[in-house]
């Protein structure tokens, strides 16, 4: 598998240490960041797109929500993973209208995320990450 990045957004730091273990294994060429707030994430996205974007839904200021409409503004290609503790129809239609590719509900099974995972960045052409980039 090609070298690949993720970028784990929640505002708990024990979420962030326990996804971005469970990730580490999938593959020696990836790499993964993590931002502990909305504002952090976009921070680091004017430096570097990832591939794979695995975001908590509520953290305080702004939403997960709020960071994939960003992302989307963008146009960005990445694939996105949305976490969370809550439901509700209009969360789930903002949700598939944004293209997220993945809703998880908490708790959210380690195992179950790591196949998700694969399964997105292996979908991912060389030629559309080259004209990502």
């Amino acid at each position: 598998m090609p070298s690949y990045s993720i970028l784990i957004v929640d505002d708990e730091a024990n979420q962030r240490l326990i996804l971005s273990q469970a990730l580490r294994p999938l593959t020696e060429e990836l790499h993964i960041s993590t931002a502990g707030s909305v504002d952090e994430a976009l921070h680091i996205l004017e430096e570097h797109e990832p591939d794979l974007i695995i975001t908590d839904y509520n953290m305080p200021l702004h939403t997960g929500l709020d960071l994939i409409t960003h992302i989307r503004s963008r146009h960005s290609t990445a694939r996105v993973i949305m976490i969370t503790a809550y439901s509700s129809p209009e969360l789930m239609h903002a949700v598939h209208r944004l293209g997220v590719d993945h809703y998880l509900m908490k708790p959210v099974s380690l195992q179950t995320l790591r196949r998700l995972a694969l399964d997105l960045l292996a979908g991912i052409r060389p030629a559309a990450r080259a004209a990502a980039s």
